[in-house]
């Protein structure tokens, strides 16, 4: 999924695929948009963590730049995530949106 994001959003955002909140300790200096993908895998602790950190780092890195992040949950299609990647990366006048994607 990781590469068929990179391809879908191409250089419109910053692609982030954290597994702790220590990987999103030092966020990419140079797009516009920086958007975490945060994978199905990703146990509980983590994940509530990494999108805990999300308002705050929108509030931090404003107003130069966006923060986003998709919440992919078991099962999810990977369409579904793209097409999330791609709301987020295209809507300029938001961040710290969160979009969790599940199974259909």
């Amino acid at each position: 999924m990781n590469t068929t994001l990179t391809a879908a959003v191409g250089g419109a955002a910053g692609l982030v695929f954290p597994r702790t909140a220590a990987d999103i300790a030092s966020l990419p200096d140079a797009p516009a948009v920086v958007l975490l993908v945060i994978a199905a895998d990703v146990p509980d602790l983590d994940r509530a963590m990494l999108l805990a950190a999300v308002g705050p780092l929108a509030v931090e890195i404003a107003p130069d730049r966006r923060i986003a992040a998709i919440d992919v949950g078991p099962g999810a299609v990977e369409a579904d995530v793209v097409a999330a990647a791609r709301f987020l990366t295209s809507a300029e006048s938001s961040t710290g949106q969160i979009l969790r994607i599940t199974a259909r």
